[in-house]
This record gives structure tokens, C-alpha cells and sequence, in this order.
């Protein structure tokens, strides 16, 4: 934080200059201070603008060194007001470099011991300027173990009830801010000499203080910007002495000071978790629906910060298992209310409540049974022209997540979930079709009609083949291949296999077949060999323009292959050898030779059976004249 600048007129430059030279020459106290006085008004009474030049130009001309030699050499009254006169140069970027270069910053620390309280606040008003944006300044208050001298000074003060102790206090919370903020090693001199502590009992004490309150949020900003304050946070009580901020009679002046802090903080997965045990949630309903109705844009803003704590309150398990509570908290009954809400950022951060309850399978099943799931397919089919994509988004994860446990699929089809799914399949935004295709994957996963029932959708068919060849997008691609493969495993249709085929996308199972993930990696084999056991003839030219048999030799040549891909790798190879000409070619690739050897060399005991029953198998295969 930084003091305004004010501007000087070139006349009020020249005598400010007149008032140093005379400064300098004069003997007594009583003129120095009018001098001083003189160059304080001009400094603290001009109206707001650029004031570079004519500082520049001042300290060109000695100014700073005249200071220096008047602060040696004078009372505390009139040193009071030189500090004072350093503070207001210092706001000045170009001036804080030559303050460190003059000495003044160990003369000023000194100070900062004074029981003078108005020396003291112009002293750290004057290095907090300083310091703003300035690692110079910082490295010189380092370099004279500045940090504890300042935090001696801030405990000192803490209860003072001394005249200006409250600007003071402010003030040297200010100039905490401005000395370590991005500089690593100053903010963890000052974690380790307890500043968070001291944060935390100057809430405790000054609760109702709202200036001082918000300087040391916005320092306590500063002090958490690092992985090094984690645990020193997490061990303390001030996370839990910010949210009784909120009860505070001025807590609504630094709202959303309080709020943008705790979001911040919530990023850490631990203090997500300790927010989460506290009563924060019951705070941000109320915030919440003392701002709701309101149209301005702070209140809107206010909402927003609220709803999106509360959505990362509900990313980490213990908050999500705390605040739902089995459906029946006050949070959960609010967020469900939200659903329907008027206002899109309450909507939205509904459902990515929603989303976040339902990482749960019990969860998911009380959902179900609250009705979620038609307010869900409601408020999609209700968004599906307007190209609302962050709450399409939103809405198609919470889908995805409902659709997971077993005894919920039945219900969501019913509901109408796949045909309001199906509907944004024209949508271009991949965000949305990476996760409708995990809903669609989802609801099939197991459902042999509804798996029959896309797969006979050609249209669909012929989009999903679009997205298993969309390279700008890794999430659609695999997404859209694990779906073609869902659909032949669950359907165990021929006519949806034969879709499979017509919509070109053979190829796309045998390029999943070596995908680095083995989930993956078994889903096409077991894919590709229930599909080349039911439509093989049908399928052997796209096989072959797939490089099938390259495919399965790369496979069973490397060493990294997991047994069990190993193992359906042969099934798959033993089912294409049924058609002649597939298997002549896997014939004169060698790949039997190959696995001649694994049947007797292979360490896993379930490969080297696999690999004999296929040997066996293609011997008694007759062969074609």
C-alpha cells in the first residue's frame, strides 16, 4: 500500500527549494520548523496529480542530504516532521532508491522504537514507502534486522490506547504489507519471528476496527503467499478468528476483504479442510441472502466471492461429507433452493454444489431421490439454445456423477437424462462434449437397451466418429473411443456394431489398443474382440486399413505389456484368425511365431496358457482351398 501523491505547481517547486536552502542555513529551531511547515504544506495541500518532476528535481539539487544532515541534528519535534517530509518524497518511485542510497533507512528503524507515537507512524509511513514495490528498500531493512524490529513494534502496540496508537497500528501493518510482499526470504523471516500470530491478535483485539482490520487482512494476503505458511496456518487459530470477522459490528465494511482472503487460502487442500469444521458455511448463506434481491454490482460481487467459497468448500472430502450431512443441512437445503434461483450465479454454483455432493455414492442415491435429477434435465434442456456454457458444463458433470452408481442409471434414463444429453451433441464448445460423453459412457456403462438404443442413433454415430479424430482435444478423443467401446461391450448388438463400421470407426478402437493407459487399452481389445466375434467379416477391411495385426505384434513384442492386455490381446488375435485372409496375414507378420515363445518362455502362468489355447485354436481352424 502506498500514501496518495499530490502534485506541486513549478512556482510551489521553486519555493520548496528556497525553504531547503534556507533550511540549511538556518540555526534556530523556531525557523527550521517554519521551513519545514512551509514544504509539509506544499507536499500534503496540493491538489492530486504528478508530483515526479518537481521531487526529481529537489533531490537533484541535495534535497535528501540536506534532510539527512537536519535529522542528526535536531529535536524530536522537528525530526518528526523531516521523517514526515521523507514519507511524502517516498511515495515518489523514483525517490525511494536514493532514500536507501542517503542512509536514512537505519536511522528510520530506530525511530520505530521511539515512544513518541506520532515519530513512530512517520517512521513507518516513511519506510513503508520506501519499501512499495522497491526490493532495495526491503534488502536494506533486511539488512538491519528490520522485520523484528517492526513486529516488536507492532506487539508493543497492540493494546496501546496511546493518542494516534490506532493510526500507528495501521500504519505499521501497512508497512509489513509493503516489506514482504513477493519477497520470499522477508516473509518467511517474518513467519518464523510469529507475524501470523500477531496477525491474529490484532483481529482479536481491533475486531471492530474496520481500517486496521482490513490492512492486516490484506497483510495476512501477503504473509499466506507461499507453501511455507501452510503449516504455520493450519496450526494456528486465525483461520477461525478471520470468520468471526463476520459477526464483527463493521464486518460488513470488509466483506469482501474477508472473503477474497478465505477463497485465496482455500486453495490449499489442508486449510480447505479446516474451513470446512468451522461454522464459515452458515456465514456465507447469510451473506448470501442478505445481498440476494439486491442488483448493484457490489452486492452482485459480494454473491459470487460467497457461492464460490462455498463451491471450494465442497471440493474437499471432509467439507463435502460435513456440509451435506445426509442431505438434511442447512447448506445442502439452501443449495437446493438455489437450483431454481433467479439469479444465474447462485444457479450455477447449485450445481457445481451438486456436482461436488455427488462424488458420493450414497450421496448420489439421496440426491436422486430429492428430485435433483429433473430440476437437472429441467435447467438443461432450458439452457440448451442460449449457449450458457459454464452452466451446460456444470450441469452435464453433475449428470456424470449422478450416473455412476448402478441403482441410480435406470432412474436417470427414465428421466429423460440421455435424449436432453443427446440434444447438445451439435454443440462445438469441447468443454461440453468431453463431458457429455462421460454422462452418455456413464449411463450405458451396463444398460443394454439404452446402450442399443445410441448406438442405433446413425446421426450420433457418425458425430462420435468426428470426435474420436479430434487431435486439438486429448479429452474428447479418448472420452469419445472409451464410448465407442462402452457401446459394443453393453450393447452386444450386431446392428450397433455394424453402425461401428459404417460409421468408419474401427480404427479408432485399434489406435485406442495402445493407448498408454491400460484401462484404456483393455476396453478396445475387449471392444474390438466381441465386435470381430459378431461382424468379422464385415469388419476385415477396416481392420486391415487399421494396421491390426502391426498393432498386436507391437503389443506382444513389449516387454512393459501388462499380462492381462497380454492375455486379451490373444483373445482378440485368435478370433481375427477365424477370417482367412486375416489370418494369413497375422500368418506371414510372424506373429505366431511369436507367441510359440510366450506359450513357453512367458513368466506370467495365465499368458502362456492363453497363448497355447490360440495355437491350438488356429491349428484346428481349417484352412481354406
Amino acid at each position: 500500500m502506498m500514501d496518495t501523491i499530490y502534485s506541486l505547481t513549478a512556482e510551489e517547486a521553486e519555493d520548496m527549494l528556497a525553504m531547503m536552502e534556507k533550511l540549511k542555513v538556518s540555526e534556530k529551531a523556531e525557523e527550521q520548523n517554519q521551513c519545514l511547515d512551509r514544504i509539509l504544506s506544499f507536499l500534503t495541500e496540493s491538489q492530486e496529480d504528478e508530483i515526479e518532476g518537481a521531487l526529481e528535481t529537489s533531490v537533484e539539487n541535495g534535497m535528501l542530504s540536506d534532510l539527512f544532515d537536519v535529522m542528526r541534528n535536531t529535536s524530536e519535534d522537528t525530526l518528526c516532521k523531516v521523517v514526515q517530509i521523507l514519507a511524502e518524497l517516498a511515495k515518489v518511485e523514483t525517490v525511494r532508491q536514493p532514500c536507501v542510497d542517503q542512509g536514512f533507512v537505519p536511522i528510520l528503524l530506530q525511530l520505530l522504537k521511539s515512544e513518541n507515537v506520532a515519530l513512530a507512524t512517520q517512521a513507518c509511513r516513511a519506510l513503508g514507502n520506501i519499501c512499495f514495490e522497491n526490493d532495495g528498500g526491503r534488502n536494506a531493512v533486511d539488512k538491519e534486522d528490520g522485520i523484528h524490529t517492526l513486529l516488536v513494534l507492532l506487539r508493543s502496540r497492540l493494546k496501546s490506547t496511546d493518542t494516534g496508537a490506532d493510526r500507528l497500528r495501521t500504519i505499521a501493518c501497512g508497512f509489513l504489507l509493503n516489506l514482504t510482499n513477493t519477497h520470499e526470504d522477508l516473509m518467511q523471516k517474518a513467519l518464523d519471528d510469529g507475524a501470523l500470530d500477531t496477525m491474529n491478535e490484532y483481529l482479536q483485539q481491533h475486531r471492530n476496527d474496520s481500517g486496521l482490520c482490513n490492512m492486516v487482512l490484506l497483510t495476512i494476503g501477503v504473509l499466506t503467499d507461499s507453501e511455507y505458511s501452510k503449516d504455520k496456518l493450519i496450526n494456528s487459530s486465525l483461520c477461525t478468528t478471520i470468520i468471526g470477522l463476520f459477526e464483527s459490528d463493521s464486518g460488513s465494511i470488509f466483506e469482501e476483504t474477508i472473503l477474497d482472503l478465505l477463497i485465496t487460502l482455500s486453495e490449499w487442500d489442508e486449510v480447505k479442510e479446516v474451513l470446512a469444521e468451522t461454522n464459515l458455511s452458515n456465514h456465507l448463506i447469510r451473506v448470501i441472502q442478505s445481498n440476494t434481491g439486491k442488483i448493484d454490482s457490489d452486492s452482485q460481487q459480494t454473491i459470487k466471492m460467497a457461492s464460490d467459497l462455498l463451491v471450494l468448500l465442497l471440493t474437499g472430502d471432509r467439507g463435502m461429507e460435513k456440509l451435506f450431512s445426509d442431505g438434511s443441512s442447512p447448506l445442502y437445503l439452501e443449495i437446493v433452493k438455489w437450483l431454481e434461483s433467479e439469479n444465474s450465479q447462485l444457479q450455477l454454483s447449485s450445481v457445481l454444489s451438486i456436482g461436488n455432493f455427488a462424488r458420493n455414492d450414497n450421496h448420489c442415491k439421496k440426491l436422486v431421490e430429492d428430485g435433483i435429477v429433473d430440476i437437472l434435465v429441467s435447467l438443461l434442456q432450458t439452457h440448451h439454445d442460449n449457449q450458457d456454457i459454464t452452466l451446460q458444463h456444470a450441469i452435464l458433470s453433475a449428470l456424470r456423477n449422478l450416473a455412476i452408481p448402478v441403482s441410480n442409471k435406470a432412474v436417470l434414463l427414465m428421466s429423460g437424462v440421455m435424449e436432453a444429453v443427446v440434444a447438445l451433441t451439435s454443440s462445438d464448445t469441447m468443454a461440453v462434449v468431453f463431458k457429455l460423453l462421460g454422462v452418455l459412457r456413464m449411463l450405458v456403462d451396463g444398460q443394454e437397451t439404452a446402450a442399443v438404443q445410441l448406438g442405433s442413433d446413425m446421426r450420433f454415430m457418425d458425430r462420435l466418429a468426428g470426435w474420436c479424430d479430434v487431435d486439438e482435444h486429448a479429452g474428447v478423443q479418448g472420452e469419445a473411443t472409451r464410448l465407442l467401446a462402452s457401446l459394443i461391450k453393453n450393447s452386444k448388438s450386431s446392428d450397433v456394431m455394424r453402425n461401428v463400421i459404417r460409421s468408419q470407426s474401427i480404427p479408432y478402437l485399434v489406435t485406442m489398443a495402445t493407448s498408454e493407459h491400460v484401462v484404456m487399452q483393455n476396453e478396445a481389445l475387449v471392444a474390438l474382440s466381441i465386435l470381430c466375434s459378431t461382424v468379422l467379416s464385415e469388419s476385415a477391411v477396416q481392420l486391415k486399413e487399421a494396421d491390426l495385426t502391426e498393432t498386436v505384434m507391437g503389443i506382444l513384442g513389449d516387454e512393459k505389456t501388462a499380462p492381462e492386455i497380454m492375455c486379451n490381446t490373444l483373445t482378440l488375435i485368435r478370433t481375427v484368425c477365424t477370417e482367412g485372409s486375416l489370418r494369413e496375414e497375422i500368418s506371414s507378420a510372424g506373429i505366431l511365431d511369436v507367441i510359440r515363445l510366450l506359450s513357453i518362455e512367458y513368466k506370467d502362468m495365465k499368458v502362456r496358457e492363453a497363448a497355447e489355447s490360440v495355437l491350438a485354436a488356429i491349428e484346428d481352424i481349417p484352412i481354406e482351398r
